[in-house]
């Protein structure tokens, strides 16, 4: 792509600025990639705490979904 309507100096500058966004937005992806790294780790002693419980919960047998109760009955014309 040829850019006509820029100098080179405005063409240059214009590349300067969008490497520095660039440099900012790759900061940012790695603040958050180590925020999530550690938030995983701070909550791991959280989730084997709540197995035992998810454990005791679940029914086996029956999908989450359907009812302890049966199919629902049906109307009557």
């Amino acid at each position: 792509m040829r850019i006509t309507r820029l100098t080179t100096e405005q063409a240059r500058a214009v590349g300067e600025a969008l490497a520095r966004a660039a440099a900012f937005f790759r900061q940012i992806i790695d603040a958050f990639r180590e925020l999530t790294r550690r938030l995983a780790a701070a909550l791991q002693p959280l989730v084997r705490l709540a197995q035992p419980a998810q454990a005791a919960i679940e029914v086996p047998g029956r999908p989450a979904w359907q009812s302890p109760y049966g199919p629902p009955s049906r109307r009557r014309a």
